[in-house]
Order: structure tokens, then sequence, then C-alpha cells
């Protein structure tokens, strides 16, 4: 618990200073004196062991990733809610080894999220078109990853639409932007998805999966 808080303040605070980090890290270890208490200004004091909190930030600076597939949607109707688990339904049939997370930003915390997506080798996220766009939590979830500057990881889109279907490209747009390797076009189904359009989801994950390894 102590390092998935640890972890958790890494992935929502350091993140875009991860090369500071790692560099400022490697400058005190060069210096070889004896560590024997890390007393931050805010935060947890290491007495015991505390390079051992030095050695996690050494690999969190690292462009950190687990092999893990993190899922992250909103939905109005359920449409897009039913579309992501069975995208993780198909990439769990592709890789079995994978760790699969799925959360609806609008009913999870948004540090929570953001910790599983730094651990993520991959992302895909999904909304549905609202008024030519995205559901409100999908935006700020898109505007705050931007401003972490993730690196090294994957990225697609899915969503489903009633009329115009927006919502995908511009989710793809705002991954490509935040440094995302985007691996294909993105999944857009018109309304709710009946069962051809779960088993297209269960495909897309399918490929996704692979293309993710």
């Amino acid at each position: 618990e102590l390092y998935q808080e640890a972890l958790k303040y890494y992935a929502n605070i350091l993140t875009p200073f991860s090369r500071l980090v790692a560099k400022k890290i490697a400058e005190v270890v060069s210096l070889n004196l004896p560590i024997n208490m890390i007393c931050p200004s805010h935060g947890v004091i290491w007495r015991q062991e505390p390079l051992q909190i030095i050695e996690r930030y050494q690999q969190w600076a690292q462009d950190y990733q687990e092999n893990q597939i993190t899922i992250v949607y909103d939905t109005m109707w359920n449409g897009t809610r039913r579309m992501a688990e069975a995208i993780a339904e198909g990439i769990r049939e592709a890789d079995g080894q994978v760790r699969v997370v799925l959360f609806n930003s609008a009913r999870s915390d948004k540090n929570d999220i953001l910790t599983e997506v730094f651990k993520s080798k991959a992302i895909l996220v999904g909304s549905p078109t609202v008024n030519k766009g995205t559901l409100f939590s999908i935006a700020g979830f898109l505007e705050v990853v931007r401003g972490l500057g993730f690196k090294l990881k994957k990225a697609a889109a899915f969503g489903s639409y009633g009329w115009s279907g927006e919502a995908v490209g511009i989710i793809t747009s705002a991954l490509k932007e935040a440094r995302f390797e985007i691996v294909n076009d993105g999944l857009n189904l018109p309304w709710a998805p009946d069962e051809q359009g779960l088993t297209s989801c269960i495909a897309f994950g399918k490929d996704f999966a692979l293309r993710c390894r």
C-alpha cells in the first residue's frame, strides 16, 4: 500500500520531470554519501532502508511500464461501456498474460486512472459522440494526459454515436498530440452495439493486443 501511494504521487505529479528526476538521483548517488534517512519537505519520511524509494524512483523515471493495458471510457446509455467490456474480452483472449484494467472516467478517481495509465504499455480511450465532441470526463482526462507527457506508450480510440460520430477522431488526435503511438484508426459503432457490433469489438481488442506485444 505504501508503494502504491508513492507510485500514485510519482505518476500524477513527477511524470513530466522524469528526465530531471533520473539526472538528480544519479548526481546524488555519485557522491557516495551514506544515506540514513530521507526527509522530504512533505510526504513520507523514510527511516528504514531509505534507498528502497530511490531505487523505485530510478525505475519509474525510465519510461516505466508493466504488461498492462488500461481502458478508459465514459458512457451515456451503456453502449460505450459494452464496447469497452467486449474489447477487454478480446484482449484477454489474444493475450492471457496481459493485465487489463477498465475505468469509467466519470465514476473513478482521476489520480487512480492516471496511475494505471502510467503503469500501462498501452491504453484505449472511449466515448460516445455528444454535440460533435466527447463526454466531458474524457475531454478532461485527455487534457491531463497531454500535460503529463507519458512516453513509449501505444493507444487507440473507440466509441459509439447516433448521428455524426466525431468522438473517435477527436480522441485519436488528442492521444497523438500527447505523444502516444496510435496503432490503428479506432472503432466507431452506430447506436448501441448489437451482437455483430460486439463481435467487432472483440476482434478489435484481439488486434490491439497483438499490436501491443
